[in-house]
């Protein structure tokens, strides 16, 4: 499945391409979209691909990222407002391993680190049904679990899409594949 249109770009990738079946992006040195609870720092540069999802949707892909430096990732993103997003990365750590991690802002980032990916790649899938959002993880794109339970203001509606960052770094290029996007219910549940 291609990736859902039309989209639109928050913060331009270094470099990305796209087609039917796989999406680069790359971000560029010291990218970042996190505003950190304790103040003093906020962050709004990281290449953000969106599009208008369905009140109710689900949206799937597997992320391989290419991590040099600590916090490289490639996300899942919601986006909601300026002060009102949130986004499911596979994320690089100081150790050099990689974590899924989620990041929920309303005003300031609410950050959680869930558990280590085995390799450069996991599946990442974001679901909405009546206002509420689940997210999720799997290392076969069948077999889910639960990262994390939800809601956004939806405003004019939820902008949903993909991410790269390098907050520390000189760059980070997360690749895309295995595109699913349902505009509409899913049993949030199932994890299957």
């Amino acid at each position: 499945m291609g990736l859902p249109s039309p989209y639109t770009w928050q913060n331009k990738a270094a470099e990305w391409n796209a087609n039917a079946n796989s999406l680069t992006l790359t971000a560029g040195k010291k990218t970042d979209w996190f505003v950190y609870p304790g103040g003093g720092y906020t962050a709004n540069s990281s290449p953000r691909l969106l599009f208008k999802a369905a009140d109710d949707f689900m949206l799937s892909t597997k992320v391989e990222v290419k991590a040099h430096a600590t916090y490289d990732a490639g996300c899942l993103a919601l986006y909601a407002s300026t002060s009102t997003w949130a986004k499911l990365c596979v994320e690089a750590q100081a150790d050099h391993r990689l974590d899924v991690i989620s990041v929920v802002t309303r005003g300031s980032s609410d950050d959680a680190t869930s558990f280590p990916v085995s390799g450069t790649s996991i599946y990442l899938k974001i679901a909405k049904a009546d206002g509420t959002i689940f997210f999720y993880a799997s290392e076969d794109g069948k077999a889910w679990t639960i990262i994390r339970k939800l809601t956004l203001p939806p405003g004019d509606g939820l902008l949903a899409g993909f991410s790269a960052q390098s907050p520390d770094g000189n760059g980070a290029s997360a690749l895309f594949t295995d595109f699913h996007y349902l505009p509409q219910k899913i049993n949030l549940w199932n994890l299957r």
